[in-house]
């Protein structure tokens, strides 16, 4: 660590930043071919939905936990076309 700052706050504890030296960094471990699958499988299953299992196309929000044709589902059955 090279330097620390500090901002005080009136009713908690100070912000702490830590500084750090580029120098002295050491480079990011490179990516597998297992460690890269793996994150492929664990962002496939982000994207699929658990009640229809169909892949959603984008990551399912957890405040939600299915996708949006499941969560909202059209009342009067229809595609979405007038």
């Amino acid at each position: 660590m090279a330097a620390q700052l500090e901002r005080p706050r009136r009713r908690r504890g100070p912000l702490v930043a830590y500084l750090y030296r580029v120098d002295l960094a050491v480079p990011v471990r490179p990516m597998t071919p297992a460690r890269r699958a793996a994150l492929a499988k664990a962002n496939a299953a982000r994207r699929t939905c658990p009640a229809c299992r169909r892949d959603a196309g984008y990551v399912i929000p957890a405040s939600l936990g299915t996708c949006v044709p499941c969560a909202y589902p059209d009342p009067h059955g229809s595609d979405g076309s007038t």
